[in-house]
C-alpha cells in the first residue's frame, strides 16, 4: 500500500503518502461499498456514491494532488472498470493526499468552508443557501 491514515491537523485524520508517487500513478484502488444516499464520508463517481475505509479519510483541497478516476483492469473479454485514486502531480513521501470534492460531488451532504481558501464546498449542483 502506498498510503496510510494519519493525523494531518490537530484533530483531523487524512491520507499520507508512504513513498514518493509519480504523476498519473494509481495511488489506491477503492473497495466499493455503494450507498443509496450521499454521506459525510462517501465519494461520488459518475451517478453513484460509495464508501471506502481509506477513502473516508481523503480531505478536500482546492488545489489537490490527486483525483478520483477510472481504470480498466484486464479480466476476461472486455475487462472491467475500477475506481481509483490517481496522482495529478508528483507527491512526495509524507505529503497529504487530497482531492477537490467539488470535482466529483453533485451535492455535498455536509457543505463546509475549506481551510485552503475559505471557499464554500457544496458540490457542483448546489443552489441553496446555508
Amino acid at each position: 500500500m502506498l498510503v496510510k491514515v494519519s493525523l494531518v491537523h490537530s484533530t483531523m485524520k487524512g491520507i499520507i503518502a508512504l513513498t514518493n508517487i509519480n504523476k498519473n500513478d494509481i495511488i489506491y484502488s477503492f473497495h466499493l461499498n455503494f450507498v443509496s444516499e450521499p454521506t459525510r464520508t462517501s465519494i461520488q463517481f459518475e451517478d453513484r456514491h460509495f464508501e471506502d475505509d481509506i477513502g473516508k479519510y481523503l480531505n478536500h483541497h482546492c488545489n489537490p494532488n490527486a483525483k478520483i478516476d477510472s481504470a480498466k483492469r484486464l479480466l476476461k473479454a472486455g475487462g472491467d472498470r475500477k475506481i481509483v485514486l490517481r496522482a495529478i502531480n508528483t507527491i512526495t513521501k509524507d505529503e497529504e493526499i487530497t482531492f477537490d470534492y467539488n470535482s466529483t460531488e453533485s451535492l455535498v451532504s455536509h457543505p463546509f468552508y475549506c481551510r485552503c481558501h475559505n471557499k464554500l464546498i457544496k458540490g457542483r449542483d448546489y443552489n441553496g443557501t446555508l
